[in-house]
């Protein structure tokens, strides 16, 4: 009891009448502070469909797909559009999902509807890849993946970015 002594008497003065005095000048300074967060950008939460193949339609590409989408063997929880004939010539789009978003090292970082993305690219032989990761959520995000043999980073990126979006657009709210 004796050491809550000084903080009875320390909460009894805050609660006595206060004194009046003149009342006084002040000023206020505000200024502008720019912080720096390791944390996505996510202006509205949103959910990923069950199926990666809900992100984007065959109305989505200019020209017919070589067969109906379906699961990559080579990327988990994803689904692969294929254009023209399926041959190795044709662009391939892969949708996928992804956990947390976390921007790969270098990546320029973009918004889609208020929300982070990250845009890489990879090369093979006469091939452009693309890649867009989007954050959805503070768990999940996906990714579309262009490939493109003959093209260059800036076609790849326009036509990834596009895909993107559509599917972003897609998302409903959490």
């Amino acid at each position: 009891m004796k050491r809550l002594l000084p903080l009875l008497l320390l909460l009894a003065g805050c609660a006595s009448t206060p004194v009046a005095t003149a009342p006084s000048a002040t000023t206020t300074t505000t200024t502008e502070t720019t912080v720096v967060t390791t944390s996505p950008r996510i202006d509205l939460a949103r959910k990923l469909p069950a199926n990666p193949c809900l992100m984007l339609t065959a109305a989505d590409f200019e020209t017919p797909l070589a067969g109906p989408p379906g699961p990559h063997p080579e990327l988990p929880r994803s689904c692969g559009f294929q254009e023209g004939t399926g041959a190795e010539s044709d662009m391939l789009v892969l949708v996928g999902f992804a956990d947390a978003y976390a921007k790969p090292e270098k990546a320029p970082e973009t918004l889609i509807e208020g929300h982070s993305a990250a845009v890489s690219f990879n090369t093979g032989p006469g091939v452009m890849e693309c890649t867009y990761l989007v954050a959805v959520n503070a768990t999940e995000s996906f990714k579309v993946i262009v490939s493109l043999p003959g093209a260059n980073s800036a076609q790849v990126s326009q036509i990834a970015l596009g895909k993107a979006k559509t599917a972003f657009k897609r998302l409903v709210a959490a």
